[in-house]
C-alpha cells in the first residue's frame, strides 16, 4: 500500500486552483508562509549541510523542461519533494532536497527572472507561476488592492454574447459566485486596443480587496494575447449604473438583482 501524504494548506489550494481560478488569490496568500522543499544536485558535503545564497554565485537549485520552458521545481513539503522524485523516477543518489524560507525562495527565485513549477509531479497537481508573481507575492505587492476611480471617460463597444472569451468569463463567473458583493459585470473593448479586455463590474457593497482579488484572476487568464483592466462602476450613483445597462446587457447579473429601467426619453 502506498504510503498516505496529509495534504497542508498549500496542497488544498493546488488541488483547488485546478477546479476553479478564483483560488489563485489564496493560493497566494499561503505561498509565502512557512517553508518549500527544492532540489540541488546530490554531493555529500551537501547532505545535513548549511548553504548560504549570497550574490554572485551560481544559483544551486535544479530546473526542468516544462511546455513554458525551463522552471525551478518546489515542493510544499519533505514528503511532497519525495513523492515528485518517485514519480519522475529519479535516479537514486541524483539530487539532495533541501528547505529554504517561502518568501526568500520567491524573492530569489524571481529576481533570476525563473519560473516556479509548485509539487512537480506530485498527485495534488501542479502549479506553474511566472516569475512577476514571484516577485509580487514575496514584496507583499500582490497583496495591495489599487484604488478604483470606476470607468474613465472613453469610447468602449460592448463584447457580444458571441464573441465573449470564454475563459476569462468562466473565470470572472467563479470569483462572483464566492461573493455576493458582485452585483454586474460587462466587457468591453476599443477599436485602438484589440488586445485589452475592458472588465466592468458593479459592486454593492463595493470591496476593495475583492475586487482585488478579481483582478488577479482575470490577470492571470489574459495572459500574453489579451490584457484584462478591471475596473468598478461607481455604486452610489444611480444614474451610472443606469448609464451602464443602456450599454447592453451585462454577461453577469445577480439573480436577485434588479436591472434598472431605462429613464424616460426626453421631450422634443
Amino acid at each position: 500500500m502506498k504510503n498516505h501524504i496529509p495534504n497542508n494548506e498549500l496542497d488544498r489550494l493546488i488541488r483547488a486552483l485546478s477546479r476553479s481560478k478564483a483560488a489563485l488569490p489564496d493560493l497566494c496568500r499561503a505561498l509565502g508562509q512557512g517553508e518549500l522543499f527544492l532540489l540541488m544536485e546530490y554531493h555529500p558535503e551537501l547532505v545535513d549541510a548549511t548553504i548560504e545564497i549570497k550574490n554572485g554565485l551560481r544559483f544551486p537549485f535544479i530546473q526542468v523542461q516544462s511546455v513554458q520552458g525551463p522552471t525551478v521545481p518546489a515542493y510544499t513539503s519533505l514528503e511532497r519533494a519525495n513523492e515528485g522524485l518517485t514519480r519522475c523516477h529519479a535516479p537514486i543518489m541524483k539530487y539532495v532536497i533541501g528547505s529554504m524560507n517561502a518568501r526568500q525562495t520567491l524573492e530569489v527565485i524571481g529576481k533570476m527572472d525563473f519560473t516556479m513549477t509548485l509539487n512537480k509531479g506530485c498527485s495534488t497537481g501542479e502549479v506553474w507561476l511566472p516569475a512577476n508573481l514571484l516577485r509580487d507575492v514575496a514584496d507583499g505587492s500582490v497583496f495591495r488592492p489599487l484604488p478604483s476611480n470606476g470607468p474613465r471617460n472613453m469610447n468602449l463597444t460592448l463584447i457580444p454574447p458571441a464573441d465573449y472569451p470564454t475563459d476569462l468569463v468562466q473565470a470572472a463567473y467563479e470569483v462572483f459566485r464566492q461573493h455576493r458583493n458582485f452585483r454586474a459585470a460587462w466587457i468591453f473593448t476599443r477599436d485602438d486596443q484589440p488586445a485589452t479586455y475592458f472588465l466592468i463590474v458593479l459592486m454593492e457593497p463595493r470591496d476593495q480587496t475583492q475586487l482585488h482579488d478579481l483582478r488577479l484572476v482575470v490577470q492571470s487568464i489574459g495572459g500574453r494575447e489579451h490584457s484584462v483592466l478591471t475596473e468598478a462602476v461607481n455604486e452610489q450613483s444611480a444614474e451610472h449604473i443606469a448609464a451602464m445597462f443602456k450599454c447592453g446587457p451585462p454577461f453577469y447579473l445577480a439573480p436577485d438583482y434588479p436591472a434598472p429601467t431605462a429613464p424616460p426619453a426626453n421631450p422634443s
